[in-house]
């Protein structure tokens, strides 16, 4: 693991549970495995009637990780991307370029859509669903220093291997089922393949270049 910049020791993921978990200052990563949502999966177009509410997104790396990010508030995993705000006229490509940016620092190239999950009560956006949350993969070509989001936030910036990553998100099958087409596409378009050997890691504070 990378030193972090404010000096304090290296950072790992811990998975016990809240009470065993290793303070934060202490360099250990505490998260959240969020219960299983029953978002049903469909690779294709969003039907015409159906809201589209929120764009995330695999963002792959050279080496074939994705980025995935920390909610320090509740140690919660989370893909890159956010709601669809009135910035983004109704597009939901704009709005993961826009929120990567904001949230992760990283620029995008090549957005990929890969389908939408089913959201039925869509409790997140105060109720009133159905809805759908689309997802995306997309290459990252570079991720500046780390800074707060426009809501003052600071999350933690994390490369992991896909299919680490769907263990921290506690989606189920669907969780599977995305990050499959995601590495599909990796593959196939852009010839990545996860590097033997990578591991977890944070985002250096300083940012990545290639």
């Amino acid at each position: 693991m990378p030193d972090r910049p404010d000096n304090r020791s290296p950072l790992a993921l811990s998975t016990a549970p809240p009470a065993q978990r290793h303070n934060h200052d202490g360099g250990t990563v505490p998260f959240m495995v969020t219960e299983c949502q029953q978002w049903p999966w469909h690779p294709a177009p969003v039907p015409s009637a159906l809201p589209v509410r929120q764009a995330w997104g695999w963002l792959f790396v050279p080496d074939g990780r994705c980025v995935v990010l920390l909610d320090t508030a509740y140690w919660l995993p989370l893909l890159p991307g956010g709601k669809i705000e009135q910035a983004d006229v109704g597009d939901p490509t704009r709005a993961l370029i826009r929120e990567t940016r904001e949230e992760a620092q990283a620029a995008l190239a090549d957005p990929c859509y890969l389908g939408y999950v089913y959201d039925a009560e869509g409790t997140v956006f105060g109720g009133g669903g159905p809805y759908a949350r689309v997802r995306y993969a997309a290459r990252v070509t570079h991720i500046a220093a780390a800074a707060p989001d426009p809501a003052g936030r600071s999350l933690l910036r994390l490369l992991a291997p896909p299919r680490q990553a769907i263990e921290l998100f506690g989606w189920g099958e669907q969780a599977h089922l995305q990050a499959e087409a995601a590495e599909r596409i990796a593959c196939d378009r852009w010839g990545l393949r996860l590097t033997p050997g990578a591991k977890v890691e944070e985002i250096p504070g300083q940012g990545m270049a290639w």
